[in-house]
């Protein structure tokens, strides 16, 4: 019972880390500061180009030297990017700190729900690792929705104030994490670090490319949620463009995590309900139908908040499903993978409706959105039409 705490202490740390009141802020703070919307589609391709160099390592680091050591460092990251972007208006300066923003994520990628799953492992309650992950989205959601809230009335004395405010919030999220306890990683040989990373690569890999199931729910995961991620950040910027006043943008963006908060709440049991296959046609189907909702003149916002429900159930059934495919001493490695290919997805995406975007317009941007996310539908039924994925086929965790 000695791991039980970590459990409330990552909540605690979800909601801290969570309460990012530069979510709504850091388009239009950089727009502001002279940066144009293709400039800043770059800087988000920087920050994926990173994820992608540095998913795989940094979840081998996880797996080598402890779930708990890697979600510290990650951290502290994140005080270098806050450092970099309110310092400086050199375009090389602020993508090094998204870089470090970058690193920030990936060393918490894939090592929290390890060190979750591990830790549920120990007290014997795997089989809660989904309503775990519901309510952790559904704490993640409201501390968004309540910092997009606040994040309006704190940008009024100054945007690098959001800044200044993230930064405490992190600090308390740190203290949390030194609190927790690792969990070992069993059946991990010992091993000098060049072998030991050489290993933690090839298992992970052959994981991935050899179990197909697995391969395709990373394939799927990813290319229906970067595409989410995208329109959430540039409709601040639309937003801002057509005379939304910024409390209003804070608003939209918190109603968006409100319904991100619904759809944890009810992840579960719609996939106890339903099963897999159900859940990757249905909630697709409904992703792709709101994107071309949000084309029409006057009506954005209502897609746009179902989208951030459709999002969340989504992501917590498939990340469920992954953890349940894999071992511990690759749990951390394998997660990463997922993030690796969803950064490859949001490289392609973001520069794209970017640059379409800051030469065409944001209505053409969108258009070519709504287009991609059709095509990425229509691949996922391919995938199920040819592959039986079902919640009667769960594939036991089994030793790499």
């Amino acid at each position: 019972m000695k791991y039980k705490k970590n459990i409330i202490l990552d909540h605690f740390h979800t909601f801290f880390r969570s309460f990012n009141v530069t979510q709504a802020m850091w388009l239009i703070f950089l727009f502001n500061r002279g940066f144009n919307i293709f400039e800043i589609a770059l800087f988000e391709g920087i920050f994926h180009v990173a994820s992608v160099l540095f998913e795989i390592p940094t979840g081998a680091i996880a797996d080598m030297f402890g779930r708990k050591t890697s979600r510290v460092i990650g951290v502290l990251f994140y005080f270098l990017y806050i450092a970099l972007i309110i310092s400086f208006d050199s375009f090389g300066l602020v993508a090094l700190g998204f870089i470090f923003c970058s690193l920030s994520y990936v060393f918490e990628s894939g090592a929290a729900e390890a060190l979750v799953y591990d830790t549920l492992i120990e007290l014997e309650k795997e089989n809660k690792f989904m309503k775990f992950m519901g309510t952790k989205e559904v704490i993640f959601q409201v501390s968004g929705f309540l910092a997009m809230m606040i994040g309006g009335t704190i940008a009024l004395l100054g945007y690098q104030m959001n800044f200044y405010v993230t930064g405490g919030f992190f600090l308390v999220a740190l203290f949390l994490i030194l609190a927790m306890k690792e969990v070992p990683i069993h059946n991990q040989e010992r091993l000098s670090i060049k072998e030991q990373v050489k290993k933690q690569f090839i298992v992970s890999f052959k994981t991935v490319f050899q179990n197909k199931r697995l391969f395709l729910l990373i394939i799927v995961g990813a290319l229906m949620t970067a595409p989410i991620t995208t329109v959430f950040f540039f409709y601040q910027n639309y937003f801002d463009s057509s005379g939304v006043p910024i409390y209003l943008i804070t608003i939209y963006i918190g109603l968006h995590s409100g319904a991100s908060a619904i759809g944890g709440v009810f992840a579960s049991k719609l996939e106890k309900k339903f099963g897999e296959r159900k859940i990757l046609f249905f909630i697709p189907l409904v992703m792709s139908v709101s994107f071309w909702l949000m084309l029409i003149p006057g009506f954005a916002l209502i897609p746009f908040i179902v989208l951030g429900t459709m999002d969340s159930i989504f992501y917590i059934v498939l990340v469920d499903y992954m953890n349940r495919m894999v071992s511990s001493e690759v749990r951390a490695t394998v997660l990463s993978v997922f993030g690796m290919m969803f950064s490859i997805v949001m490289i392609i995406i973001f520069t794209l409706v970017g640059y379409i975007i800051e030469n065409i317009g944001f209505e053409m941007g969108f258009f070519v959105l709504a287009v991609i996310v059709t095509v990425f539908y229509a691949i996922l039924l391919f995938i199920l039409r040819n592959n039986h994925l079902d919640q009667d086929e769960r594939i036991k965790i089994e030793q790499v």
